[in-house]
């Protein structure tokens, strides 16, 4: 079951590390009654309903969904939509990661209004256009999101995050409270992850092995990676990865060096290596960086 699930990951790369956030206008095949196929992603959806009606099937269970709805789809989960076969359907989708709103470190934000609805505990509604209240407001928020991204004029990275976040204070603020679970969110665990972080950056230039990590903090691998993950949605790995990435980032910009001596200065010991994970977060090689003026490629 897990390989199965694993196997329906999807691939498309949303964004890139700088600004992990991407919008896909879709008219979907009528010729075809699947028109997203079931799949899941680490990042965040939203799914606005432009024309038709379909079914969603998300984790299991089925919805109606139809023109002028907004639904919010979670991290991880695996979802699908289908609609009768000649029957049009379209939607626009904003896919991002969540660090977007916050950062990849847990903070106030984070644990208050983010983690809530990541973690389940509390779950946006399907939003309706026509509402006339704050659901229409909403609607707007995520029209003029769609307009910001299409048009890229100056700093509109800055505006799209504003109205995420504002979209993201008019929904929580209006969602229906799940029954709250009991979690560990004490000053020790914030502490902790902050030492963890910390070392990580003062060391990144040299391996540094789960070993390490464990051996520094007196916690044993697994519940070191488990303990990391919950608290930045990173395992150990892919945050000094992370990390050494965004450093290089910064050599590649305010110098001339030599791509595999700025690898071998950021802790990469393996130049493949480094282009491969350079690609996974920027989608583009260290070179295509650099050419490029340290600008990414539209999306």
């Amino acid at each position: 079951m897990e390989q199965q699930f694993l196997m329906l990951k999807e691939q498309t790369a949303h964004g890139n590390m700088l600004f992990p956030l991407t919008i896909y206008d879709v008219v979907s095949n009528a010729d075809r009654s699947e028109r997203i196929h079931c799949h899941w992603h680490e990042e965040m959806e939203i799914l606005v309903v432009t024309a038709g009606a379909a079914s969603l099937r998300l984790n299991g269970e089925y919805t109606r969904i139809s023109q002028g709805n907004v639904i919010f789809i979670p991290s991880n989960q695996l979802h699908l939509v289908t609609c009768e076969i000649g029957k049009p359907f379209s939607f626009f989708a904003l896919v991002f990661h969540p660090y977007l709103l916050s950062g990849p470190v847990s903070d106030a934000i984070r644990q208050q209004y983010i983690d809530p609805v990541l973690n389940r505990d509390m779950v946006f509604p399907i939003l309706t256009a026509t509402d006339n209240g704050w659901q229409a407001r909403a609607y707007g928020l995520l029209c003029e999101i769609r307009k910001l991204f299409l048009h890229e004029d100056f700093g509109y990275e800055l505006l799209i995050k504003a109205r995420l976040l504002e979209l993201w204070h008019l929904c929580y603020s209006h969602a229906p409270k799940m029954e709250k679970s009991v979690k560990d969110s004490s000053d020790y665990r914030v502490s902790l992850v902050k030492d963890m972080i910390e070392y990580i950056r003062i060391n990144y230039d040299r391996p540094i092995s789960l070993d390490d990590l464990s051996a520094e903090f007196h916690i044993s691998q697994g519940h070191l990676c488990r303990f990391f993950k919950s608290m930045t949605r990173m395992s150990p790995v892919e945050y000094i990865n992370f990390y050494r990435i965004g450093m290089s980032m910064e050599l590649l910009r305010e110098t001339d060096l030599e791509i595999s001596h700025i690898a071998m200065r950021t802790g990469f010991n393996n130049i493949s290596y480094y282009n491969r994970t350079f690609r996974r977060y920027m989608h583009m090689t260290p070179s295509q960086y650099r050419k490029n003026g340290a600008e990414p490629p539209g999306f």
